[in-house]
């Protein structure tokens, strides 16, 4: 086993910005990354049980390899033109497709249960298929010199499935903050997964959870627990505005039962993931378990853990000085 934690010093002068800074981010988000989202083509396909599943995708002639972006729970995939267009400002990046889908019950994909705004799933198993079939309808396996694969919380979760199930469905991963164990305070993980157990039980498991609430579209930035980056925060709120389809809110009882059940039996089989992988791990985190991170990359054959004291749960979308080094390590892993 091999196991190599980069504990990084924010104020490095060694690590090189990014192409959209917060300094001027609305201007340069309109003028870069708004036309981008425009020309990547996009479309759906039947996922398991017939739920549409929409995706984006962004390709180049000369292009070799395949990165493939799964985003977490809530986020829709436009979120992520950010993340590409950076990537697009490097030689690694121009000689990458870029595939990103959207998870069922979230971003443009189809919703299993009322209200649209709740996040809902019947079945943990339908997310790890949707890939595989995302994978193979774009004929990646043929297609690609390397794939690479880029999933952020809940996806990541949803990544570590897919490599248990097929080890060989991508050559490199970089993860960050994985949800393997998700955090259920104030209650105990093991209280938790009874109450939602009862829910389900009886009857209400399509209903919102115990705390959880409907999209809230008058959040405000100082309340949040995912990014530390004002302008960020304006543009994921902002995503929801332009795409109205797309919001969601919190959980229900099924879907908390149903992302316990399917990240437990994970949890023991850390030691057979070989593909080699980074885990970005976020020090204010308040979804993902952070020790259960740490675990992953300490059994897993080739990993890196990558610690960033300072940023929120999401990584790829925290201030400069948090994404810069995220991306970074991005870039030069996919090298």
């Amino acid at each position: 086993m091999k196991l190599r934690t980069c504990i990084f010093i924010l104020s490095m002068l060694s690590t090189s910005a990014f192409a959209i800074s917060e300094k001027n981010y609305q201007t340069d988000y309109s003028s870069k990354i708004s036309p981008l989202i425009q020309r990547m083509k996009e479309g759906t396909f039947d996922g398991a049980e017939g739920v549409k599943i929409h995706f984006r995708t962004l390709n180049s002639p000369s292009a070799q390899n395949c990165l493939v972006i799964l985003p977490g729970r809530t986020e829709p995939i436009e979120k992520y033109a950010e993340v590409v267009y950076d990537l697009l400002q490097t030689q690694t990046g121009k000689n990458m497709d870029y595939y990103l889908m959207d998870h069922r019950g979230q971003g443009q994909s189809g919703r299993m249960a009322a209200p649209s705004d709740m996040g809902h799933v019947d079945k943990f198993e339908n997310y790890v298929k949707d890939v595989e079939t995302f994978v193979k309808l774009q004929n990646l396996d043929k297609r690609c010199e390397h794939k690479f694969l880029l999933a952020h919380s809940m996806g990541a979760g949803i990544a570590t499935a897919v490599l248990l199930k097929n080890p060989k469905a991508f050559d490199k991963v970089v993860l960050g903050s994985p949800m393997l164990k998700i955090q259920t305070k104030p209650y105990s993980y093991t209280t938790a997964r009874a109450i939602v157990q009862g829910m389900v039980m009886a009857g209400k498991g399509s209903k919102f959870a115990v705390g959880q609430k409907p999209f809230n579209s008058a959040a405000k930035f100082e309340d949040n627990t995912f990014t530390t980056s004002p302008e960020r925060f304006k543009m994921a709120m902002g995503m929801f505005d332009a795409y109205p389809q797309t919001k969601v809110g919190g959980v229900s009882s099924r879907w908390i039962l149903e992302v316990m059940k399917g990240t437990n039996p994970l949890r023991s089989r850390y030691h057979e993931i070989s593909t080699p992988m980074i885990v970005i791990n976020a020090g204010i985190e308040s979804y993902s378990e952070p020790s259960e991170m740490a675990e992953l990359c300490k059994q897993a054959a080739n990993c890196k853990h990558v610690f960033l004291k300072s940023s929120k749960h999401e990584v790829f979308m925290d201030r400069d000085e948090n994404r810069n080094v995220a991306l970074n390590e991005v870039v030069e892993f996919f090298r």
